[in-house]
């Protein structure tokens, strides 16, 4: 008798797991919004400004509107990548320039400030 429950409880999964779509792996769901999403790689606009180094103040806190785009990337870890690396290679270009003072240059301020945003921000 056991064993008659065992085979059909055995025999109701597998109907059960073959209607449901078998042991294949589920499709990801495509969201058309999230797969042409793009990401524009942003630097801050900058002002002439005596009070700040090199008498240039990058404006991170502009509005997004008067940033300039840099860059264009499919995902945001693309973008993200490219602006730790624009970071790296602007300090080091820096510091090849001007040594420990590096951080005070414009290339430098602007690459760090920069930001990945939506192609869909305005």
């Amino acid at each position: 008798m056991r064993k008659l429950i065992l085979v059909s409880i055995v025999g109701m999964l597998i109907v059960l797991s073959v209607i449901g779509g078998g042991c294949a792996p589920r499709q990801p769901e495509r969201n058309d919004a999230v797969v042409s999403q793009r990401y524009r790689l942003m630097n801050p606009p900058d002002v002439r400004d005596e009070h700040y180094p090199g008498g240039v103040h990058v404006r991170s806190d502009a509005p997004l509107q008067a940033w300039s785009q840099v860059a264009m990337f499919p995902t945001f870890e693309e973008c993200e990548t490219s602006r730790l690396h624009r970071i790296d290679d602007s300090i080091d270009r820096a510091r090849v320039e001007v040594g420990e003072r590096a951080k005070y240059e414009l290339p430098v301020r602007r690459a760090v400030n920069a930001r990945c945003v939506s192609a869909s921000t305005q």
